[in-house]
């Protein structure tokens, strides 16, 4: 037994509203409860007939094609004719959130020789899918009873997604269902799925039976027909305009600094800034090129979350995510340290030239010493995503001390990047730019001729299938790093954040990645082997996570690393301080901010710290 949209996320739960706009004041648009004997406000009202197939459900099995596909060799078919009615027309053109009402029938030979009746029914135009990015549904939800007298519950949503405009029709007019049988008041049984389909014809009809109500002038009622047509057409515009629609894909980033977050509720604990010459101080400094902010959580230890380059560690905190990172973390009892090092979006320094030398040499070694400084303890613990990862390798190989264990996120010091990045760096991508007098890149954010060029410039770019979207950022983060994250792995608030978590990127900085990519291995620099021939220097535990599906950071770099500590160590030894999870359906940076990351990532993150925490 299960509630209604336990199994496909169709249920209440998202019934939630999108502004879009104001209907202009005109004939018959007084919105005023009608007193007796009044007419209402001008309303809306139109059929919809579907006819499609259906088959049993087992538990939460969601495949709506393959269910209507068993229906219709079984010649298991349904059919529906809905009156959908809007007592408010102005309400749905300023909102297609808000619900219709339905009244009709549907038909499932299979439940009785009579036609199911809707009780009660509600249409909702477009609603934001909140689990899927640039997602939209249509949603239906309609009580049923049969001439027995048994009752049901019809749920089912049409896919409205950003993509091609051949796709649109299909998706548009195809609706999945799941029928639920009602034992009690709050009890509900799956017994159907399947999906339906409205007809060239049968959406001719739709649009010759729009029908508006408490309008006398004719001229109004077509005037209003045409405007909720219009609308209708408006609001899908942005899902299947393509490069037609692409002013609201620039989202400006703020002119200021935003607040740190508060994961849980949680304020910062303490925040300190480290200065050119390596002193720490509690407010800000103009030459800032480290910033350490700390959220306390228990009794645990101390870890340090360094990030990406050109991003900032407050990603690991974002408000989307619940639980992020550090509020996971937080709640199981550790004293969490974000800690930006010197590419830090957020810190002056993001604008000044630098190496990863210059993170795993410095920035590192001050982190890790104000850490222990401030708690008191010897040592601390350590995790890293991208090139927060490599650095964090390259300083214990260069000798930095107190790190009791570390966590390596995607790339390691034997990277295996995909051919496309290969290609970049083939052409001296860090050289070329220099050779023109650029010593930055940064996402192109605003609607103006140069970012509108350059979104332009790199949209022929190649992107891994399915991957395309909106964001101009998302196409520049691919250009530039590659995909960093799988959009089936984000909710649509989380991918809205995109723009906010990548910033300008140092040239010196990007010349030495892309260094260590055609060396396939970390080097400093100048090229040379600084780091990998001090192996010894890493005995310590060491847990690698590696996303299955990393375009930038293929497995097969950590599988590389893996192999040379095995050597390096033997395998007794290496079986006890080094592991891997490699992460399956993730690619990079989704595997921290997805929307099921506090499911299938975070558990291990703290299994791992708590058995190598100080006792």
């Amino acid at each position: 037994m299960i509630r209604p949209g336990d199994s496909d996320g169709t249920a209440d739960s998202g019934w939630t509203a999108k502004r879009v706009g104001q209907l202009v004041s005109g004939p018959g648009t007084d919105r005023r409860t009608a007193g007796p004997g009044q007419p209402g406000p001008p309303g809306l009202r139109f059929t919809e007939s579907m006819q499609g197939h259906y088959s049993e459900s087992a538990g939460h099995d969601v495949e709506f094609g393959a269910a209507a596909a068993r229906g219709r060799a079984a010649g298991r078919s349904v059919a529906t004719d809905l009156v959908i009615d809007y007592p408010d027309l102005g309400a749905v053109l300023a909102d297609p959130g808000v619900p219709g009402e339905v009244t009709g029938q549907v038909v499932i030979p299979a439940l009785g020789d009579e036609p199911l009746e809707v009780t009660a029914g509600q249409f909702t135009l477009l609603v934001p899918d909140p689990h899927h990015v640039e997602t939209d549904n249509m949603r239906y939800r309609l009580e049923l009873v049969a001439r027995d007298g048994s009752r049901y519950l019809l749920e089912g949503y049409k896919v409205i997604r950003r993509g091609s405009v051949l796709r649109s029709w299909g998706e548009t007019t195809t609706l999945r269902m799941t029928l639920y049988q009602r034992s009690g008041a709050d009890v509900l049984t799956v017994r159907y799925r399947g999906e339906l389909r409205v007809s060239v014809t049968a959406v001719v009809r739709l649009v010759a039976s729009i029908e508006i109500r408490n309008v006398a002038n004719r001229v109004d009622r077509e005037r209003y027909r045409c405007e909720f047509v219009a609308r209708f057409l408006g609001w899908l515009w942005p899902f299947y305009a393509g490069v037609l629609d692409e002013r609201e894909r620039f989202p400006i980033p703020p002119r200021e600094a935003p607040a740190l977050p508060r994961p849980g509720g949680r304020a910062a604990d303490v925040v300190r800034w480290c200065d050119g010459a390596g002193g720490w101080h509690d407010e800000a400094v103009p030459d800032a090129c480290s910033r350490l902010v700390r959220y306390r959580g228990g009794t645990k230890g101390p870890v340090l979350l360094a990030p990406g380059f050109a991003m900032s560690a407050t990603s690991f905190a974002l408000a989307t995510n619940r639980p992020s990172l550090v509020e996971y973390l937080v709640d199981h009892g550790f004293d969490v340290w974000l800690f930006d090092y010197r590419a830090g979006i957020e810190l002056p320094s993001a604008w000044e030239q630098g190496t990863i030398d210059d993170i795993a040499t410095i920035d590192w070694p001050r982190a890790v010493g104000e850490v222990t400084r401030i708690t008191g303890r010897e040592d601390v613990q350590a995790i890293g995503h991208c090139v927060g990862s490599v650095s964090l390798m390259m300083t214990l190989l260069y000798g930095t001390t107190g790190i009791r264990s570390a966590m390596c996120s995607q790339f390691t010091v034997h990277p295996v990047t995909s051919r496309l990045n290969l290609a970049k760096a083939s052409l001296h991508l860090g050289t070329g730019l220099a050779a023109a007098g650029i010593r930055h890149l940064g996402p192109d954010t605003a609607w103006n001729a140069r970012d509108v060029a350059l979104d332009l410039a790199i949209r022929p770019v190649p992107v891994p299938r399915g991957e395309r979207c909106g964001l101009a950022t998302c196409r520049w983060i691919n250009a530039v790093f590659g995909t960093t994250h799988l959009h089936a792995q984000l909710d649509d608030a989380t991918h809205r954040q995109i723009p906010n978590l990548f910033g300008v990127a140092n040239l010196a900085g990007l010349r030495h990645l892309i260094l260590i990519l055609q060396r396939g291995r970390a080097v400093d620099a100048g090229g040379l082997d600084r780091y990998l021939p001090h192996v010894d220097r890493l005995d310590l535990p060491i847990h690698f996570l590696a996303g299955t599906r990393n375009y930038i950071f293929r497995p097969q770099g950590t599988e590389r690393t893996l192999a040379w500590l095995t050597e390096a160590f033997g395998r007794e030894r290496a079986a006890r301080n080094f592991s891997v999870t490699y992460l399956d359906g993730y690619a990079h940076l989704d595997a921290l901010i997805g929307r099921d990351a506090a499911t299938d990532v975070f558990p291990g993150i703290v299994e791992f710290l708590e058995a190598t925490a100080a006792r």
